[in-house]
Parts: C-alpha cells; structure tokens; sequence
C-alpha cells in the first residue's frame, strides 16, 4: 500500500484525535458506572434510617464516619450516629434526597444536594411532625474494592 504525504498527514491526525479522546469517553462510562452505584447507595442508606436497618447503615458507612449534624454536633464513628438512631433522635417518618450535583474524583465522589424529613419522634432537636429542609454534603470513598460514606455534613435550611 502506497501512502503518500498527505494521505500519512492526515492518517497521523486521525489516529491522534482517536486516542486523544478514548480516555475521555472510557472516563465518562465509569462516571456513569460510579454514578448509579453512589446515587444506589445513597437512596438504600435513607431507605435504611426511615426503616432503622443498621446492617446496611453498617455495610455502607465508614467505621470512622465523621458528621457535622445538623444539630451542632460531630461525631466521629458509625456507630455514635447508631446510638443516636437507638435513641430515637435519628427516627423519621419521611425521608427525601435529592442529589443536585455529583464530583468525581479517583477513589472519592462527594455529592451534593437537599433533603426533607419528619421527625417521628419528640426529641432535643425536633417536634414529633415537624419538617425539616436540609442541605448536605456527602464524602464516599473506595476502599477495597467497596464505596463507603466516610464523611458528611448536614445543615437545616432557614424556615
């Protein structure tokens, strides 16, 4: 096969514009892949508060879950966020999530957005009833293989 130097040029062009923008869609199909996975477990986590499932509340929280609640706190493990829900203050009779934009970075996505619950029982921070607007902030991180949310912060909108 004869080539000649303009057919070469145009040859070198295209094979650069291909492998210049394979990296970009193969990037595009895993954040799309991530995307369904954390928007998944992010709805599986509020379905696991409304129903106080802390086997999936255990599986997809870092041990080392850092929050800043909405109630001025922060706690630094799972499992005082659980003693939290035992004690009914984390007990909501509805539960919405939205996520309004996602971030993606190699073994991290944090996700961010707006969510609004009832409280289902009285407690320090809220009347059995009462709604609440909130804003959130959302920290999933990758390790071994599995996605967990390793840190959040959560703040009650303005009534």
């Amino acid at each position: 096969l004869r080539m000649n130097y303009k057919n070469y040029t145009m040859l070198k062009i295209i094979l650069l514009i291909v492998f210049s923008i394979s990296p970009i869609l193969i990037n595009a199909q895993d954040n799309g892949k991530v995307e369904a996975e954390i928007r998944a477990l992010e709805q599986a986590g509020a379905r696991a508060i409304l129903n106080g499932d802390t086997n999936t509340l255990k599986e997809n929280w870092a041990p080392a879950l850092l929050v800043n609640s909405p109630r001025n706190e922060i706690t630094g493990t799972r499992d005082s966020i659980l003693l939290l829900q035992k004690a009914g203050i984390i007990d909501y009779s509805t539960y919405e999530k939205v996520i309004e934009r996602m971030q993606f970075h190699k073994n991290m996505v944090i996700t961010m957005g707006h969510e609004t619950l009832v409280s289902k029982n009285d407690s320090p921070a809220a009347k059995a009833g009462q709604v609440f607007k909130r804003r959130f902030t959302n920290i999933w991180m990758k390790k071994n293989g599995k996605w967990q949310l390793t840190a959040r912060h959560a703040s009650i909108i303005c009534r």
